[in-house]
């Protein structure tokens, strides 16, 4: 445990040195790069793509579905960061007194959160779409539990984990396609810059936490953390039928209800959760 936590203060310290030379998202992206005649992902990490309904797209439905889903893929983001930021926000006092270096580190991240979610309603703003995803249509456990779950606990920095390790691996495959938008691209390696830092310091805090727990305690939790991310994986990979209505398709209820089915779509998920399970069956939690 001595050893767990020399490697944790060692770590906070690092993390908020690399977090102190802060750059403002807003000035950073090349917001003029953001061409609307342009795909803002690649075909492969669209919800359709495989299915014959995508084939039969014309081009330009297909860049529009694209740039849709991308807004929507950072609406996601701005769903888990608005939780984050309140939770963290109105427990991060309690560090102050106890573990100053967390609470140093927690405060550029509080920071680091905030940009991003600026960054993304720049996106949506000059997207000129409206919120596609309602909190009613988020999933509610993931919700609660974020909310609600202990702030010191390992099942709550699990769920902070898979909520940022999970869209990192979808960022990854879309910096792979380099014909995309700079500003698309800038957006992507921004927040995985960022997060990385954020990943490593929930890891960790996964790992002090998860400790003190008993076999009998992880074996409780592992239902509902894996209920958990069943709801986030659903709602971070199907699009709700309003993203459809926006990009301008037909029967928007029935291609959701088919992306929901997409065998392809369904593997592109699997292989993004895949390192949060990996991660945390090696902390004693069955997912």
């Amino acid at each position: 445990m001595a050893v767990v936590q020399r490697h944790h203060d060692v770590l906070i310290q690092r993390l908020s040195r690399h977090s102190a030379n802060y750059r403002d998202p807003l000035e950073e992206i090349p917001w003029d790069t953001l061409d609307p005649e342009q795909a803002w992902l690649p075909d492969p990490l669209l919800s359709l793509y495989g299915l014959p309904e995508f084939d039969a797209l014309r081009a330009e439905e297909r860049i529009r579905l694209s740039q849709v889903e991308f807004v929507s893929f950072c609406e996601l983001g701005l769903w888990l960061e608005a939780l984050f930021i309140q939770r963290l926000g109105s427990h991060s006092l309690q560090h102050l007194y106890g573990d100053t270096h967390s609470y140093c580190y927690q405060l550029h991240e509080l920071r680091e959160e905030v940009g991003h979610s600026l960054m993304f309603l720049e996106l949506q703003q000059r997207a000129q779409l409206p919120f596609l995803t309602p909190p009613s249509q988020r999933p509610r456990l993931a919700t609660l539990f974020a909310r609600l779950a202990p702030e010191g606990s390992a099942a709550f920095w699990a769920t902070i984990f898979i909520g940022e390790n999970v869209p990192d691996q979808m960022s990854r495959q879309i910096l792979s396609d380099k014909m995309l938008p700079p500003a698309v691209l800038a957006i992507n390696q921004l927040h995985r810059r960022e997060e990385a830092r954020h990943m490593a310091f929930a890891r960790i805090t996964v790992q002090r936490r998860s400790r003190r727990l008993s076999g009998l305690q992880r074996r409780l939790l592992s239902p509902l953390l894996r209920e958990v991310m069943r709801q986030f994986l659903y709602t971070a990979f199907f699009p709700v039928p309003a993203v459809y209505a926006a990009a301008g398709l037909d029967s928007a209820a029935r291609l959701a209800r088919l992306a929901r089915q997409n065998p392809q779509r369904i593997a592109l998920m699997q292989s993004c959760a895949e390192p949060s399970r990996e991660f945390l069956r090696s902390q004693g939690f069955f997912v």
